[in-house]
């Protein structure tokens, strides 16, 4: 009962600290205000009414976990859809009988009320009929293989109950995504249900609690973890454009690569020449992980500063797959001196291993800058100037002590002795110029690349 008090009291002061306005507690968390380090803070409050009661009203609560755990409640009981456990070798670790195999791992005290119909489920082959080349059983087996080396240091994923809720939740899912299952999913999916389990609670049957605190103790219920867990990951992979741009198809990813580029030269200028130019270190060979893991691996092996970062994320979910552009390129910018001193192996290492610099305690302000100052780079994506003096500022901030001659500087900047800046129209002009023979060479490159 005390934990479950204390879920009550917590969600309720928050709550009530943000007059139950969502966009007020989403600017809190961007703003670093809601974090580990306030007392009430509750990491499931956060993912589960940006992405599935969108309120921080509790009146709609129930409906909305209602009408989202039916759909993956009705997955469940989809024959098509069950795990062919049985199909295992005899003697393997997660082998079931037949019988067995029936019924699933996902155990539910209550089913949830049936109040609509499931809506059908887009099953259509993808370009690259990725699911039409591989059986349910050799999925099954390419599952359970990822799931198994899943963060090997993390003592949460060696429960075997774990790891099978976790391929059930992964296999449901490929089975009804027309793109099927590709490396590297399962690490989000395991980031999501670690974080959501932590904080779920079971329910007992002879509660005594209130319908209202009963409402609340439903967003953390136990017997629907996998529900949400299915729910939120859906909506990561899908809402925030990640499935499709650097999932989905190698044109797709290549396309978001060349975007990035474009971006990061727009930026600065030099960590583009520094790498493209002088050191042909193409960011094919580094950023794909980057960008399918939404930098899960790239900012420490605890899990706290990724989560604080995936907290921010979360809030503005459309924006994502863009957004992580300027994320990067932030990243960038903060080792900017060592990506300039550095030979290509350097380089590459630098970016394969992304150096932590800051001390632990100081993740919340590292999270809270790294987001806004990238969020403001994103909000000026369409102007190539106010991109370009917007990197300026990021470097007079990160790289004071780096002295390089800028071909255009703001009035406002007294960094340097450059030259007299030229007319803002020629700036412009210049940079589209330059802007077109990036996508001409990269556009080159990429289809010498992707050619069979």
């Amino acid at each position: 009962m005390i934990k479950e008090n204390e879920t009550i009291s917590k969600t309720l002061l928050t709550i009530d600290k943000y007059k139950g306005n969502l966009i007020s507690f989403k600017n809190a968390i961007i703003d670093g205000d809601y974090t580990p380090n306030n007392e009430n803070f509750k990491r499931t409050l956060i993912w589960k009414t940006c992405l599935i009661t969108e309120s921080l009203k509790i009146s709609v609560w129930e409906s909305k976990l209602n009408d989202s755990r039916v759909v993956f409640h009705q997955l469940l009981s989809r024959d098509d859809l069950k795990l062919p456990w049985y199909k295992l070798d005899a003697d393997h670790l997660y082998y079931q009988n037949q019988s067995l195999s029936r019924k699933s791992s996902i155990t539910r005290k209550h089913q949830p009320s049936l109040k609509k119909k499931l809506p059908k489920v887009n099953v259509n082959s993808d370009p690259l009929r990725y699911t039409n080349t591989i059986n349910d059983l050799e999925l099954l087996e390419i599952i359970i293989l990822d799931i198994e080396r899943l963060f090997p240091g993390e003592e949460f994923f060696k429960s075997l109950y774990v790891k099978k809720q976790l391929i059930e939740i992964l296999y449901i899912w490929c089975k009804c995504n027309k793109f099927g299952y590709k490396q590297g999913i399962h690490e989000i999916l395991g980031l999501i249900y670690m974080n959501l389990q932590k904080e779920s609670i079971e329910i007992s049957s002879t509660n005594t609690f209130s319908s209202d605190d009963l409402k609340i103790l439903k967003l953390f219920d136990l017997n629907y973890l996998c529900h949400d867990v299915f729910t939120i990951f859906n909506k990561v992979m899908n809402s925030s454009g990640i499935l499709k741009n650097f999932y989905e198809s190698e044109e797709n990813l290549m396309s978001s690569i060349e975007k990035f580029n474009m971006y990061l030269m727009k930026v600065d200028q030099f960590i583009y020449y520094n790498l493209h130019t002088k050191l042909k270190l193409e960011s094919q060979l580094w950023i794909i992980r980057y960008l399918r893991l939404l930098l899960l691996r790239e900012l420490g092996n605890d899990f706290k500063t990724i989560n604080l970062l995936w907290d921010k994320l979360i809030t503005n979910i459309s924006s994502i797959s863009e957004l992580i552009n300027f994320i990067i390129i932030h990243l960038l910018i903060q080792i900017k001196t060592d990506l300039l001193s550095s030979d290509f192996s350097e380089c590459l290492s630098l970016l394969l291993h992304y150096p932590i610099k800051f001390k632990p305690n100081d993740r919340n302000v590292f999270t809270k800058n790294l987001f806004k100052d990238s969020f403001k780079l994103y909000e000026k994506r369409s102007d190539d100037l106010k991109l370009y003096e917007y990197g300026i500022k990021l470097n007079q901030k990160y790289n004071s002590n780096l002295k390089i001659s800028m071909s255009y500087t703001p009035r406002s900047s007294q960094e340097g002795t450059p030259p007299p800046p030229p007319p803002p129209l020629n700036s412009y002009e210049k940079s589209k110029f330059e802007k077109t023979k990036l996508e001409m060479r990269l556009k080159k490159k990429t289809q010498s690349m992707i050619k069979p």
